[in-house]
């Protein structure tokens, strides 16, 4: 219960910090260039601090291996599953 608390605060903080920067992104484009209007200005303002976000996790998510051994952290094996159930078989058309 309190680490899906804790997420769920962390996650509407995050959603805080991303609109407020993108309304404020929007304000300034419209401001810079006032034939845009204000929500083509606010759909592209959340659209680029998103994407920027999310290149900015994976850049800080790709850590080099000898560092993340080096944090104890191991790849978890690879498990390779057989097939229950066999691939039908196609029969030959006699002639």
């Amino acid at each position: 219960m309190g680490f899906l608390l804790v997420m769920t605060l962390i996650f509407v903080v995050v959603l805080a910090i991303v609109l407020g920067l993108s309304i404020g992104v929007a304000f300034l484009l419209a401001w810079l260039l006032p034939t845009v209007g204000l929500e083509m200005a606010l759909l592209a303002a959340v659209l680029a601090v998103g994407q920027a976000i999310l290149i900015f996790g994976r850049i800080l998510s790709a850590l080099p291996p000898a560092i993340a051994e080096m944090e104890g952290e191991r790849e978890p094996p690879i498990v390779i599953l057989d097939r229950e159930v066999p691939l039908p078989r196609r029969r030959r058309k006699r002639t």
